[in-house]
């Protein structure tokens, strides 16, 4: 048998690559660009850290008369989502970011807390992300002592609360309630609220509310007042979008899992490859958690055992993380042996080849780009939709907690890495391989339906119409099955991990704070990172002016001149002898002059027996392994034999592991006999079979080597 097979061109479609990335660049352009017009988030100014937000609210608390020292502390990042909805729908999101700007609406808001556990009283205050006193609260209980005065009293002092903390002016407010209520022990307290005069939104109103208790404000809250109306129809409206996400999630997610699961048993992958990627997920899932740490304390219910709140936090991150690994490492293996049945010797995740790091970087910049071009479509899209359409969809991801955390880019990390593992993983590998394995020639087909199942598993977005978001995503999915097809999946991972790194980092970006700043750069850097090996090994090469390359590699018998270079190899074998057997055949690999490979067996009774197939370390994991071994099943094929087999130790776990990846599976197990164990000899044979289980499974996170040992050619299966 005399086979060639030619280098791929590592470069491809050169025209394709440059059209990519002229689209990044278009698409980033027109991102920033248009941002301020198309997204919400591009309203929040970010002007001090948290830092010196916090120490701002230390001062006022004190300013009004009470003292810290002896509570806990949080802060916490957060916006009035509902009015924030109500002014884009009426007022569309480029007015709603220049009146905000202008007028300094209180949509968004830091939220500093004093609390000790198991004791009601607490201190709460509300700034604006430029440092402006917009809330008070003083939480005591219902039988605390207090004063009891007059409402026309309390009214004054209310009054003179805000004229010195707020910038109030009486003529521009309307009272529009003032109650009093009588307390348990005999403390009245007074509530108040004023709306403004001069505000004029759609049917909204901007409000202060007042609460003096006894004759002490305890309460001020400065926000916008939505209409019953809108809130009643916004809520039947997301609760229609809720029942088509879960319909999509159960369907997308739950279906594609269960067919992943499916898939490790048709892969039976190497689980320490796919323990990387899944551990990694699981790794920046725990930072970003521990990252809320101080937030937490935000949510802490003061009714709570203390204690007991962080234990339940901490097993919550756990869990968090632990499914993350769970998703990713199912995903990845499962991933890889549905897309078997498509591509039998193809790696779609990331194609494999000598200068894999160099693709590796090609495909991160592809997907950068990409993500450049996604960023673009979706600010263009809803430009359209709302101008054109009607429709309207705060286009932001609601990551404003992360403002309040030590690290805000961890957020970032957390979200970008993980969704755009698990759903590539999920709707684009396993989702595109299964369903062109069901539809055969029907690639749009499988494309399109996970491609809808991904896009409106998302209806949980805000968006009006309600599948307003499943289209814009659908068409997106569309695009990324396409690119998934033509290139690979890490391509579109990063072009997913791009677009929601770049949207969550923004307001980072812009903010007028340097750490922010610097936060948001960090952001940049990590997305720059992939690109760094393909760069540096490209110009290695270029430099040193070699070529890691052969012209092409070459499969043939082997013949006399061959057997030195076969006794080269670590396997114990009488070359000689096996050379001049007349019912054995040794198929060899070459790269050019250099002897990489061989495959052997021999024929007996109608029977082949494929004893043999093994690859130097340098050109593993490039499929030639399985190369060699379609090689030698089609060369006893065509001499009339029946039957293929291979023979296999218990112990031959990793020779065991490469057949059944090419869909090879037992047929016959070798019994023999033993003595029947006692009660003891069980429990040594069970510390032996744990002490060596712990030592393989130990041994199986070093690094791969080339084998030392000898090996016998019936288990050289590599």
């Amino acid at each position: 048998m005399n086979r060639t097979y030619p280098v791929k061109n590592q470069h491809g479609n050169i025209w394709l690559e440059l059209l990519i990335t002229l689209l990044g660049i278009v698409g980033v352009i027109l991102f920033l660009s248009f941002y301020d017009h198309a997204l919400p988030s591009a309203a929040i100014d970010l002007k001090y850290s948290r830092a010196q937000i916090s120490q701002f609210a230390e001062s006022k608390l004190q300013k009004l008369g009470f003292s810290p020292a002896g509570y806990k502390f949080s802060l916490s990042f957060n916006e009035d989502n509902m009015a924030s909805y109500y002014f884009q729908r009426k007022l569309g999101v480029e007015v709603t970011n220049i009146r905000l700007a202008n007028e300094k609406w209180p949509l968004h808001f830091w939220s500093a807390r004093w609390y000790k556990p198991l004791e009601k009283e607490e201190f709460s205050m509300r700034f604006s992300p430029q440092g402006e006193f917009l809330g008070f609260n003083h939480v005591i209980a219902e039988d605390a002592p207090g004063a009891s005065i007059p409402i026309e009293q309390a009214q004054v002092a209310a009054e003179k609360f805000l004229t010195q903390n707020s910038n109030w002016s009486a003529a521009d407010w309307e009272r529009v309630e003032a109650s009093s209520e009588a307390m348990s022990a005999g403390r009245v307290d007074h509530t108040f609220v004023w709306k403004s005069r001069q505000f004029s939104a759609g049917e909204s109103e901007l409000r202060y509310s007042v609460v003096v208790q006894g004759d002490r404000v305890g309460y001020l809250r400065y926000w916008i007042k939505v209409p019953e109306t809108f809130s009643r129809d916004f809520a039947s409206e997301r609760d229609r979008a809720g029942f088509i996400n879960i319909i999509a999630f159960v369907l997308g997610f739950g279906g594609f899992i269960i067919i992943a699961t499916a898939g490790l048993s048709i892969a039976r992958p190497d689980n320490r490859r796919i323990l990387r990627p899944a551990l990694l997920s699981a790794v920046v899932s725990l930072m970003a958690e521990l990252n809320f740490i101080p937030l937490y304390r935000a949510y802490y219910d003061t009714t709570q055992d203390y204690t007991l709140f962080w234990v339940m936090t901490v097993i919550g991150a756990l869990f968090s993380a632990l499914t993350y690994c769970f998703l990713v490492f199912v995903g990845w293996g499962g991933g890889q042996g549905i897309s078997k049945l498509v591509w039998n010797n193809q790696d779609r995740i990331l194609a494999r080849g000598p200068n894999r790091w160099i693709e590796f970087s090609r495909s991160a910049w592809r997907g950068l780009m990409l993500g450049g071009f996604n960023l673009g479509y979706v600010v263009m899209f809803y430009i359209f939709a709302t101008n054109v359409l009607g429709w309207w969809s705060p286009v932001t991801a609601e990551y404003g907690d992360a403002y309040a955390t030590p690290f805000p880019f961890l957020l970032a990390f957390q979200i970008g890495l993980n969704a755009a593992l698990t759903e590539e993983l999920l709707f684009r590998l396993i989702g595109i391989s299964f369903f062109l394995w069901v539809f055969r020639k029907q690639r749009w087909l499988a494309v399109l339906i996970p491609g809808m199942l991904w896009a409106f598993a998302h209806t949980s977005y805000v968006s009006y119409p309600i599948y307003a978001r499943g289209i814009e995503l659908t068409i997106e999915a569309i695009l990324m099955g396409i690119i998934f097809l033509k290139f690979d999946l890490f391509t579109t991972i990063m072009a997913h991990f791009t677009y929601n790194m770049i949207i969550s980092s923004m307001p980072l970006l812009r903010s007028s704070d340097p750490y922010f700043q610097f936060s948001g750069m960090v952001v940049l850097a990590v997305l720059v990172l992939p690109l760094l090996p393909g760069l540096y090994l490209t110009l290695k090469l270029r430099l040193t002016k070699s070529n890691s390359l052969p012209d092409s590699f070459s499969l043939s018998s082997a013949v006399e001149g061959d057997l030195p270079k076969l006794g080269a190899f670590p396997v114990t074998a009488d070359w000689q002898a096996l050379f001049l057997q007349t019912n054995r055949t040794i198929l060899c690999l070459r790269a050019e002059n250099e002897l990489i490979g061989f495959a052997t067996g021999y024929t007996e009774n109608n029977t082949a027996n494929i004893d043999g197939v093994y690859v130097t370390p340098q050109w593993r994991r490039q499929y030639w392994g399985a190369k060699l071994l379609d090689a030698i099943q089609e060369h006893f094929k065509n001499l009339g034999v029946e039957t293929q087999r291979s023979f296999m130790l218990p112990n031959d776990k990793k020779q065991t592991a490469f057949l059944n990846n090419l869909f090879w599976r037992s047929s016959a197990y070798v019994l023999t006999p033993t003595t029947p164990p006692t009660f003891l000899t069980s429990i040594q044979q069970w510390k032996t079979d744990l002490r060596e289980g712990f030592a393989k499974w130990k041994a199986s996170f070093k690094k791969d080597k080339p084998q030392e040992i000898e090996l016998e050619i019936p288990r050289d299966i590599l």
